[in-house]
C-alpha cells in the first residue's frame, strides 16, 4: 500500500509500532493463560499415556501377541470366546491428545508466543 499523503505516513506508523506496544500479551492472552494452556495439554497427553499402559498391562499382555482371544468356561458349563481388548479406544484418545498439543504448539508458535511460556 503506497501512502499518498505525506502526514499519513507518521499515522499509520503510529498505528504499525501500538499494534505490538504490549509484549504481555500475544494474541489477546497473557503469559499466564498460555502456560495455563499448555499444561493442561500436557497433562491430557501424560493421563492418556498412562491409560495406554495400564489397559495393555493389564487387558493385552505381550504373551496375547497374535492371538484373537481365549476360551473360558462359562458357569453354565459351557464354553465362551473371549476376545482380547486391544486398548484401541485408548490409543485413539491418547491420538487426539497428542494431536491437540502440536496443534496448539504451532498454532502458539504461529501467533508469535515466546518459547520461554511454553515450558
Amino acid at each position: 500500500m503506497r501512502i499518498e499523503r505525506a502526514w499519513l505516513a507518521p499515522i499509520a506508523l503510529c498505528t504499525a509500532l501500538a499494534a505490538h506496544a504490549d509484549p504481555a500479551a500475544v494474541d489477546g492472552h497473557e503469559e499466564a493463560w498460555w502456560r495455563a494452556a499448555i499444561t493442561s495439554r500436557e497433562s491430557r497427553v501424560a493421563s492418556s499415556e498412562k491409560a495406554v499402559a495400564d489397559c495393555e498391562e493389564r487387558e493385552a499382555p505381550p504373551a496375547y501377541d497374535g492371538v484373537d482371544g481365549f476360551v473360558k468356561q462359562r458357569p453354565d458349563g459351557r464354553y465362551q470366546v473371549v476376545e482380547i481388548r486391544r486398548c484401541d479406544d485408548e490409543r485413539d484418545a491418547l491420538d487426539a491428545a497428542r494431536a491437540d498439543l502440536d496443534r496448539f504448539e504451532d498454532g502458539a508458535r504461529r501467533a508469535g508466543v515466546p518459547p520461554g511460556w511454553l515450558r
